[in-house]
């Protein structure tokens, strides 16, 4: 078996005709032959995110992947940060911990209002980056801005507190 290139990969066996009298495949012109090792090595590039092209010599070889558009970052970065600030909040308060943390905030509790103003103050936040991407015009803008959550703290009590507080008032 034996590969080519011609704008993309041919295997004799599988995409030329074979010649009886000569026992040999009819290779059309154009088509360059490749080792199998260079072969393997662009499909091992291409894996990583690289592109296959034809090089100035008619070979294959890899090349970078192209730079996304404004437009294909902003989208990029903005489900990213969705998913971040959403992991982020799930990591410390879950939908059923938010629950307790406004039900105790409605019964008086300051330490359930704490945590509800953690995750409104979150999700401020959250709104803040989401604009700063809407309003980059660059890709160098874009790429600027800060969508993870390491600068964010964790809530002013945990969720143990928080339920800790609330067996208390119901024993009262």
């Amino acid at each position: 078996m034996k590969y080519y290139w011609n704008n993309g990969f041919y295997i004799d066996e599988i995409h030329f005709g074979f010649n009886e009298e000569t026992e040999e495949y009819i290779v059309p012109d154009g088509f360059l032959e490749i080792t199998e090792e260079r072969y393997r090595k662009l499909l091992a590039g291409q894996e990583t995110g690289k592109r296959i092209v034809t090089g100035s010599d008619g070979l294959p070889e890899l090349a970078a992947p192209p730079e996304p558009t404004v437009e294909e970052l902003r989208e990029q970065l903005g489900d990213t940060l969705w998913s971040n600030y959403k992991t982020y909040q799930r990591t410390y308060v879950d939908p059923e911990d938010l629950t307790l943390a406004n039900t105790c905030a409605a019964g008086g509790s300051e330490k359930g209002a704490a945590v509800q103003q953690w995750v409104l103050a979150l999700w401020a936040r959250y709104y803040e980056v989401k604009d700063l991407l809407a309003a980059a015009e660059t890709l160098e803008a874009l790429r600027a801005v800060d969508i993870s959550t390491e600068a964010l703290t964790p809530p002013p009590y945990t969720i143990r507190e928080l339920n800790e507080e609330a067996v208390a008032v119901q024993k009262v």
